[in-house]
């Protein structure tokens, strides 16, 4: 098949014959679909598996291997083919925007070639994210992150006795009256705080933190927080034993192990109105004691809620009460990520265009000069950022490197530009025609570097430390901050645009005699 079609093009697109675009497309997009199942195949969560205790997948190091190794014999064969024929050498004729589309064409073969990690790392969040969806998996989450404040953990006052509202969550401002009351009410006094006028212990379970996932802001997690405190406050047994019982469903459903139900969980913990008598809930049923002696001295265990085993002479701390908080803390942060911190998203995407943007330049200028000018040009270029570093260093200005490579750019530029418009020769314009072209991609970002931190050293920007104040009274470095990633996008329109240009100019080039 691949045969009848290469015959075809060979005789009506001969450019895409010569790319072998179509054989070399086929391929890399079979591997890129083969490389997503083997990520969706390995991407299966272990729900036992705690931060402490979990198996390293080793097939990820392998797979990647050999997407790398794939990607490197791909490029090899497909360049000995390619390489076989230059139309600009055979003086074969063509017209104004062959050029652009031949690096357009190198540039799509640049990008399947460089995307076999990528497709392995969405299949396995393409996994993970199958077992629930996003709502479903926010809903669970936010009980577990409820469910974490009755399992022992970390508590907000006592580990500081200076005075600090341990739960100023936000501006009281942006809420309502009760919960600002609340705010200004939560400020630590020596042993003890206060919450909504009402006295408590540090050591009262409204002292007690929650876990936290991806899903949810700073604000968010406070709020659930409060929310929980108010259950006990307002003495909502019947809220505290809802959230236990769909608590552990999560924990049943994913045939881990507690020893005891939602009655026996709120029997334990709920002591109204101080909440000060309650047993600790282990976050698993034991754990490695390191410093058996030293615990026992120091009276850290508390025989009621924990005890000790000895198992081939390693200690172990056993709960007498727990649930797998840990195990679904751990699992439930890897699909709140795969929502929120996804391994490949639109940053990846972006990341992998300018990649390989950067090969297809650095290939199209060998394809349109020759390999004397481009190993010339690597030398030069090379000894130039090595010069440039030198007087950065001894100027020690960290913005004189990149306003060095921003000139340089440009100097190179205007210099092919006057010898097209010469027509008297190309001298070392075959040398110059590579470096502009690998320099190009970061013409955009050194641009956008510079002109920001000209308009911060030339306002009293630095004098000014309030962040609000900052962005009222700078909007234009407020924008050039706040939109740094859609200008990333623009550079590559950017380029697009050059590159269309350029390559009518490299065309004319072409024709201009060598000396």
């Amino acid at each position: 098949m691949f045969k009848n079609i290469q015959k075809y093009l060979l005789i009506n697109h001969p450019l895409l014959w010569n790319l072998k675009i179509v054989p070399v497309s086929a391929f890399l997009i079979l591997f890129n679909i083969i490389f997503i199942l083997l990520g969706y195949l390995n991407g299966a969560i272990d729900f036992t598996e705690t931060d402490n205790d979990y198996s390293r997948n080793d097939n990820d190091d392998i797979i990647i291997f050999f997407s790398v190794m794939i990607s490197i014999l791909t490029a090899i064969v497909w360049l000995v083919y390619y390489l076989k024929n230059n139309a600009l050498k055979s003086y074969y004729p063509k017209n104004n925007f062959s050029l652009f589309k031949e690096w357009l064409l190198i540039l799509v073969v640049c990008f399947l070639n460089s995307s076999l990690i990528m497709a392995y790392l969405y299949g396995k969040d393409l996994k993970v994210r199958s077992y629930y969806t996003e709502s479903e998996a926010k809903k669970r989450c936010e009980i577990l992150s409820q469910g974490s404040f009755f399992v022992s953990g970390s508590y907000s006052y006592h580990y500081n006795d200076d005075n600090y509202e341990g739960d100023a969550i936000v501006a009281a401002a942006n809420y309502d009256v009760d919960t600002a009351t609340a705010v200004v009410d939560s400020v630590k006094v020596k042993d003890h705080f206060f919450y909504r006028g009402r006295k408590y212990s540090n050591f009262s379970l409204l002292d007690k933190n929650i876990n936290s996932y991806s899903f949810f802001g700073y604000n968010e997690d406070s709020l659930r927080k409060m929310k929980i405190k108010d259950w006990l406050f307002y003495n909502k047994k019947d809220s505290v034993k809802s959230l236990f019982k769909n608590y552990l469903a999560i924990v049943k459903e994913h045939k881990l192990k507690a020893n005891i139900d939602e009655e026996k969980w709120t029997e334990l913990v709920y002591d109204y109105p101080k909440f000060e008598k309650y047993k600790n809930i282990g976050a698993e049923e034991f754990e490695v004691s390191y410093d058996y002696e030293n615990e026992i001295r120091r009276n850290q265990i508390d025989t009621t809620e924990q005890y000790v085993k000895k198992v081939k002479d390693t200690y172990y701390l056993y709960n007498k009460y727990y649930v797998p908080e840990n195990s679904l803390k751990h699992s439930y942060e890897t699909i709140s990520n795969s929502w929120t911190k996804p391994s490949v998203s639109i940053e990846t995407i972006l990341l992998l265009l300018y990649i390989a943007i950067g090969f297809s330049l650095v290939l199209f200028s060998f394809r349109v000069t020759s390999g004397r000018n481009f190993l010339i040009a690597i030398v030069a270029l090379g000894v130039i950022n090595i010069l440039i570093g030198i007087l950065t260093a001894i100027i020690s200005s960290e913005y004189f490197y990149l306003a060095a490579l921003l000139l340089l750019t440009i100097i190179l530029f205007v210099y092919l530009i006057l010898v097209i418009h010469r027509k008297k020769g190309k001298g070392i314009s075959g040398i110059t025609l590579n470096a502009t072209l690998w320099l190009l991609p970061s013409f955009g970002p050194i641009v956008y570097a510079i002109v920001l931190e000209l308009a911060k050293s030339t306002t009293n920007y630095y004098e000014i430390i309030d962040i609000g104040l900052r962005n009222e009274k700078f909007p234009f470095i407020s924008f050039l901050k706040d939109y740094a990633y859609e200008l990333l996008w623009f550079n590559v329109l950017f380029i697009f645009i050059i590159m269309l240009f350029f390559s009518r100019k490299i065309k004319q080039w072409r024709g201009i005699a060598e000396n």
